[in-house]
Parts: structure tokens; C-alpha cells; sequence
């Protein structure tokens, strides 16, 4: 399999910012183990940029990419407040993935996942750089306590 290649022809499903957040709320509230909703990831998610989610297990998953689990590993490519692009995990249930919109062109799906698999910066990584100038006067959120 290439990097470019989605597992069993699935193709991205594309949602907005609260599309996103509903979907790691539903994450959280299942125990699923990845995505975590908070108010700060909402927050700093650039709320007009478009966020494509796609079935993207673990290499140790493959070739069974379902491998007995009840939902799938997705990745998740996001544009944060600044601009920068990263990426995220996400476990979606299929039942929800199948819901979810997708009209992304084939040509374009490769260039996502090949893109998506090659950002080294997730959300952890850019939260933890972005940490020393987040302030409501620079992004807006404003810490609980």
C-alpha cells in the first residue's frame, strides 16, 4: 500500500469546525481513546477552514484495518488559528463516518492522505509551541481558572 492509498476504498468525509467537535465529543463520551473534546481544541481550530477525515490505522493494523475494533482509526489534517496546518487522531464509528458528507475528488483524497501522513506537527506538538503566546488578546481563549 502507498502512502497516497486510502484502506478499503474509503474516501474522506469533510466537515466544518463543529462538524469536528461533535465528532470528538461523541469520541469522548463513548471511550473510544482518541479525540478528546475540549474548549480550548475547539478554540483554536480556524473555524472557515474545511476538515476531511479518513480511516488511517496504524501500520500495525494493516492489511485488516478493522482489525476486531468497533470503530476505525482516522486522521484527521486540521488548519489551527495561525494557519498551520497539522494533523490529529480521531475514532470515529463507521456507522458515523458512513453519515458524514464526502464529495472529495480521488485525485485530491491521494494528495490528502500523502500530505496528511507526511505533517510532523499534530495538535500536541503545536498546542505545546503555541502555549507561550496564547492569551485571549492573541487567539481569543481565555483559560478556565
Amino acid at each position: 500500500m502507498s502512502p497516497g492509498d486510502l484502506p478499503s476504498g474509503r474516501s474522506p468525509a469533510v466537515v466544518r469546525r463543529d462538524g469536528l467537535f461533535a465528532l470528538h465529543q461523541e469520541a469522548e463520551r463513548l471511550r473510544l481513546g482518541l479525540g478528546k473534546s475540549s474548549p480550548w481544541f475547539y478554540a483554536h481550530l480556524d473555524a472557515d477552514s474545511a476538515c476531511y477525515i479518513f480511516p488511517d490505522p496504524a501500520p500495525y493494523y494493516w492489511p485488516d484495518a478493522d482489525a476486531g475494533r468497533h470503530w476505525w482509526q482516522c486522521r484527521v489534517p486540521v488548519r489551527m488559528i495561525d494557519g498551520e496546518p497539522v494533523t490529529s487522531s480521531l475514532a470515529v464509528l463507521p456507522e458515523t463516518f458512513t453519515a458524514l458528507p464526502s464529495t472529495v475528488p480521488r485525485r485530491r483524497q491521494r494528495r490528502l492522505a500523502f500530505t496528511s501522513r507526511l505533517t510532523e506537527r499534530d495538535v500536541y506538538l503545536w498546542g505545546r509551541d503555541h502555549d507561550t503566546v496564547c492569551s485571549p488578546d492573541y487567539c481569543g481563549y481565555t483559560s478556565p481558572g
